[in-house]
């Protein structure tokens, strides 16, 4: 079972947010997500967004792409 534990890297520890049931001295894995850069041009990323506008040049246009969305995504 893997269980997800939010915690603070303080002082070479990593130091669990909330309690854990654990025997002392149990081993386990951390894994740390790469960071993300963010673009301070673009915080929102709607400037990365726009470039995929049209991408798709077979795609329906209008509303009817967005109410059937499952239906156009899962062909």
């Amino acid at each position: 079972m893997t269980t997800a534990v939010k915690a603070v890297y303080e002082n070479g520890v990593f130091k669990p947010k909330e309690p854990v049931e654990l025997q002392e001295k149990t081993e386990v894995e951390v894994l740390i997500p790469a960071a993300v850069p963010v673009d301070d041009d673009d915080p929102t990323g709607w400037k990365a967004a726009e470039r995929f506008i049209g991408f798709i040049k077979d795609a329906p246009e209008g509303e009817p792409i967005a109410r059937d969305h499952d239906k156009h995504l899962f062909k």
